[in-house]
């Protein structure tokens, strides 16, 4: 019929779109050839700059091509290129990263490029890049290699930290379901707002704030997880100090058991062992040939007898002397247990916080149930306010947890080991014994604290 386009059938237009790949392909094959000719026969000139441009210009993620480019540029640059020229080469190149990220704006390629020309150049202009950042953050605020490449560029012109923060306030108004925004919010908030004394990741006042801020974005939407995963992080960055969990003086060997990790430079200053009120001198050696261990052996050479007055001295991370005095055991062996405790220690503020939103969380979960980020926060919560208090329903919430989020039942499953032995190994210390038995229903399923068990 007249006036009416012809509608291709499929077959047709399978065949078109295929005719066409080849023709591209052609192309390519031939500019591509081109491109490694000139290249082995060292033409590096602008025009293979040109050539280059071209083909990135259909596909940015050819790594070998902007290579080629930065080898054309350096060239041109020893080469006494003017300043002027030099700056138009950069311009140009910055035009073509520009116009390839329209194309796609998540090519690591086009981004890497860019930032090479930016460190690169004279004089570059990163009040324009701070602007690019904005635009395309505009068009996909998760883009997480604009968000990379934001803090390359906020690296080099150091704005207010204060701007980048509420930059990411904004962001995250807009969507909260943004990891890198929440991620970036993370760098922000230990600069800005450092904890004085050290022990959490960021000042009293402003972590209860961001916990009602995640709050708002975890309960907009349960299912997301960047919300949640940024909320573990503001609880779980509390710093623990180094304790001296047990030691052990024996005729044989003297060993240390540590709470975390230390060198040799930190138990040679700071640890003081004493038989007889008399300081005992000698060598240490990591248990594990590791420079960081938790287990330490002394060598020494004073005779280990009955009867002996044995004590260590350990200067503790608030500058004060912590004395644990040795108990004889069997076969001239003395044990001293130091005071153990596995509770994350947040301040007044947060914890009132972390109650006020307990109770949200067990009426989200009244309604929803089976909600598996909802369950976990309240489980992981319990255990911020009161590990021990609340020891029973973390476990049953953990096996709750097993059955509604099966393929991450392994974790919950270690989570249950690691929880019960704090639980257990806090009430064997507190006790005159040495005879630590593991006494909890579910398998071991991994063997964490193992130096508490060293004596």
């Amino acid at each position: 019929m007249h006036g009416r386009v012809k509608v291709r059938t499929t077959e047709e237009e399978r065949a078109r779109k295929e005719k066409e790949r080849q023709e591209k392909l052609k192309i390519y094959k031939h500019a591509m050839q081109q491109i490694f000719h000139k290249r082995k026969e060292g033409e590096l000139d602008k025009n293979l700059l040109e050539l280059t441009g071209k083909v990135l210009s259909s596909n940015p993620d050819i790594y070998t091509l902007w290579n080629i480019r930065r080898e054309i540029l350096i060239i041109l640059k020893k080469a006494d290129e003017s300043e002027e020229e030099m700056s138009q080469l950069y311009d140009a190149e910055l035009q073509l990263t520009e116009y390839c990220l329209k194309i796609n704006p998540k090519s690591y390629c086009a981004w890497h490029q860019r930032e090479w020309v930016l460190t690169t150049r004279a004089n570059p202009n990163w009040e324009k890049e701070l602007s690019l950042c904005n635009m395309y953050l505009k068009f996909d605020e998760r883009n997480f290699h604009t968000w990379d490449y934001r803090r390359f560029v906020v690296s080099q012109c150091k704005p207010p930290l204060k701007d980048e923060f509420d930059f990411t306030t904004d962001k995250l108004m807009d969507n909260f379901s943004n990891y890198s925004a929440w991620h970036y919010r993370s760098k922000m908030l230990v600069e800005l707002y450092p904890d004085v004394e050290g022990g959490r990741p960021i000042e009293d006042s402003h972590h209860k704030h961001e916990l009602k801020m995640v709050q708002s974005a975890a309960f907009t939407d349960p299912d997301d997880t960047s919300a949640w995963f940024y909320q573990r992080w503001l609880l779980g960055a509390v710093k623990t100090n180094i304790e001296v969990a047990v030691y052990t003086v024996s005729p044989l060997k003297t060993t240390v058991a540590f709470s975390k990790p230390v060198n040799q430079t930190y138990v040679a200053s700071k640890i003081r062992l004493f038989i007889n009120n008399d300081l005992v001198n000698g060598e240490w050696q990591s248990c594990s040939g590791n420079q960081y261990d938790v287990l330490w052996i002394f060598k020494h050479n004073t005779d280990v007898t009955d009867s002996l007055d044995v004590k260590m001295e350990y200067d503790n991370e608030n500058g004060d002397v912590q004395k644990i005095p040795g108990v004889k055991q069997n076969g001239n062996t003395y044990v001293g247990k130091g005071e153990i405790d596995f509770q994350r220690k947040y301040s007044k503020p947060v914890i009132e916080e972390l109650i006020n939103q307990l109770d949200s969380c067990r009426q989200l979960l009244a309604m929803e149930p089976d909600n598996k980020w909802t369950l976990l926060t309240t489980t992981v919560f319990l255990h911020c306010i009161d590990a021990k208090q609340y020891h029973k329903e973390i476990i049953e919430n953990l096996h709750t947890l097993k059955t509604i989020d099966s393929w991450r039942a392994g974790y919950y499953d270690d989570l249950i080991t690691k929880w019960s032995l704090e639980d257990q190994l806090a009430i064997d210390y507190k006790s005159d014994s040495i005879d630590f038995k593991i006494k909890f229903d579910d398998k071991i399923t991994s063997l964490p604290h193992l130096q508490y068990y060293s004596h």
